[in-house]
């Protein structure tokens, strides 16, 4: 019998805060995932009658993010394709309701237990239900979900330049990451239908348990072939003796990319995915049992399409897309307005649970020094950039977080007192330069006027010469040009910025390092990039400043900040008894003063979201802590 249903509720008390009305900007594309939020559906309630009682009709998003097709999230893959990959995995053991409550998912899951054990671990055995199969037809058994996690826990996955951390808090993984165990002894197959993850002594309590111990189906064939195998004998899974870096990389770097073939266990499986075009076409997956509740998706297909900025409106207004999620400039939110008035569609807008920033890599160059990321936050009127930008849906943030976090929210007065806002100043710039050491000229005499240089331990002098990456057609970008690049006084500072403009799917492999795909982007060359962050429901910022060798080779720390206090704080903030809120605040406080004072992004505006839609779309409610396709499982089309 399942026991009593685990309900870990989030306190997402998402407190609209002090957005400024007015207009808004165009965002950058996003490199990580949703947050929280407040709905504001603008739409008539739905007639009941109109409801289809099978999928039916085509709903076209339209989305700004460039659309690589590297669909699952541990190697280079953006927000966009992350939406995709969320609209066609699913049958996880856990999920989450639209208020931000994690629960057993019934649909998926028979029963489940959990034992705390002897050494503080804690074992969650999950049995699955009979009957879950894949797009394909095939079935779904407890080998699926212990392959999720041993494949992207792995070694040798890792050693391909892929993020591995799917089991990072079970008991084992850091022998088995390490390749030093062949046996993840965190991980139980116990039969076909029954597996278990423990959770390790040193990461409980923790914030999130119950969706830290979360785990989804992998169709092991498809990423290796029919004969690798996992196997327990009593003290863990391991795989068989095939599974290799050598035998599978190949076939890891096409699987990560397929479309038609993607073993698919969510509501809506891939149908085909036009690399050239950037769009990817998916239909309902007649297999799937529905979320927690068994609700199963009513629109027959989803159509993701790449749009551009200039063209995205144009194309919502005359039927090309239905549906525009996440705009965030003036100008669009402006037009999208407009749009509602004259009839025919409707929007929704929430905070975002994330910022728009420059991201500083902090192991080479000038932007390795603090007082350079300091000076540059000094040069930068952020306060005007986010009014330009967001046309006043939008605020300045002065740390990792967004407008709607509960915590953000409750550390408001003490962040208003400890954390430097970096008041746009000349003076402030130069002196932090000058403490830092920049008072040299190119020929090592004391600096007087061009670009400053600071003499290095190794006797060298290094020039205060910024080299900026920046993604094409981004109305970020143009305006950094404007406010911080061609800043008459980021020249009189002794900073020279320079740009170079490419693809966003190129700067991800330059920022991430990504030598598997070409030699070139391992070489660390830029210093800055300007990109957004979304936040999750789970705040855990562990790994986010990780100082492991093997981890940051692997692309999780990409500040490549290397500061063990930082790395302490981060990990800090989720080893925290649930039910301790002022304990998780408190962390949160802690580990935003020392992020502030070392600055690895300088924060340039959070944001109101705006979802403009046709209104042939019912149903459609959308909030920062759930994803689109979460809000298109509970929508449906009238044409």
């Amino acid at each position: 019998m399942m026991k009593k249903s685990i309900i870990f509720l989030l306190i997402l008390t998402l407190v609209l805060s002090a957005f400024l009305v007015g207009c808004k900007p165009k965002d950058d594309q996003p490199v990580d995932t949703p947050g929280t939020g407040d709905v504001t559906p603008t739409d008539d309630p739905a007639d009941v009658s109109d409801v289809p009682t099978e999928p039916t009709g085509q709903i076209t998003i339209g989305n700004t993010t460039e659309l690589s097709g590297d669909w699952v999230p541990y190697w280079t893959n953006n927000a966009a394709d992350y939406d995709v990959y969320n609209f066609i995995t699913g049958q996880a053991t856990v999920d989450m309701t639209f208020e931000g409550e994690y629960l057993v998912n019934e649909t998926t899951v028979k029963s489940y237990d959990v034992t705390e054990n002897a050494d503080g671990s804690k074992t969650y055995t999950w049995t699955i239900n009979d009957g879950l199969v894949y797009a394909d037809g095939s079935p779904i058994t407890a080998l699926d979900y212990v392959t999720s996690v041993m494949l992207w826990s792995s070694n040798q996955v890792q050693s391909t330049g892929a993020k591995a951390s799917y089991g990072y808090y079970l008991t084992g993984y850091g022998a088995f990451n390490k390749g030093e165990s062949k046996v993840f002894s965190g991980v139980r197959l116990i039969d076909d239908k029954t597996f278990s993850v423990t959770m390790a002594a040193e990461y409980l309590p923790y914030f999130y348990e119950l969706p830290n111990v979360s785990v989804g189906p992998t169709k092991l064939s498809f990423w290796t072939d029919e004969t690798v195998t996992i196997k327990d004998d009593g003290e863990g899974a391991y795989f068989s003796d095939n599974f290799t870096a050598e035998a599978y990389q190949d076939r890891w770097n096409v699987a990560r990319y397929e479309a038609a073939t993607f073993p698919a266990s969510g509501a809506y499986k891939l149908v085909s995915f036009d690399t050239s075009a950037e769009i990817a076409v998916m239909e309902v997956n007649e297999n799937y049992p529905g979320d927690y509740t068994g609700k199963k998706p009513l629109v027959k297909t989803v159509i993701y399409k790449r749009v551009t900025a200039e063209t995205a409106l144009d194309e919502l207004s005359t039927g090309q897309v239905d549906i525009l999620s996440q705009m965030a400039s003036g100008d669009e939110i402006n037009a999208g307005l407009d749009l509602v008035d004259k009839g025919g569609f409707s929007y929704t807008s929430y905070p975002r649970a994330g910022y728009g920033k420059l991201v500083f890599q902090c192991d080479f160059g000038p932007t390795q020094f603090v007082e350079v990321r300091q000076a540059v936050a000094h040069l930068l009127d952020r306060n005007d950039f986010a009014k330009a930008f967001t046309g006043g849906f939008g605020t300045v943030v002065n740390g990792p977080y967004g407008e709607s976090m509960w915590f953000y929210q409750e550390n408001k007065a003490t962040f208003n007192e400890k954390l430097n806002p970096y008041p746009y100043s000349l003076d402030s710039a130069v002196k932090v330069l000058e403490e830092g050491g920049w008072v040299l000229d190119a020929s090592g005499n004391p600096y007087k006027e061009g670009i400053r240089h600071k003499k290095l331990a190794d006797g060298t002098i290094m020039p205060l010469s910024i080299e900026w990456a920046s993604s094409e057609n981004n109305a970020v970008s143009d305006l950094l040009v404007v406010k911080l690049q061609e800043n008459p006084d980021l020249a009189a500072a002794g900073i020279a910025i320079n740009q170079t403009v490419m693809t966003f799917t190129e700067l991800l492999n330059y920022m991430y390092r990504d030598a598997s795909v070409d030699a070139k982007y391992g070489v660390p060359t830029y210093g800055m990039y300007n990109l957004a962050t979304n936040y999750t429901p789970i705040y855990d910022p562990t790994t986010t400043f990780t100082t492991d060798p093997e981890m940051v080779k692997a692309g999780y720390n990409t500040n490549f900040l290397l500061n063990k206090d930082l790395e302490s704080k981060a990990k800090a903030i989720p080893l925290t008894d649930p039910s301790d809120r002022a304990g998780f605040l408190t962390k949160f406080a802690d580990y935003v003063v020392l992020w502030n004072e070392l600055l690895p992004d300088l924060p340039l505006y959070s944001n109101l979201y705006h979802d403009f839609y046709n209104e042939k779309l019912k149903d459609y409610a959308k909030n920062p802590l759930i994803r689109i396709d979460k809000a298109i499982l509970y929508s449906y089309v009238t044409e």
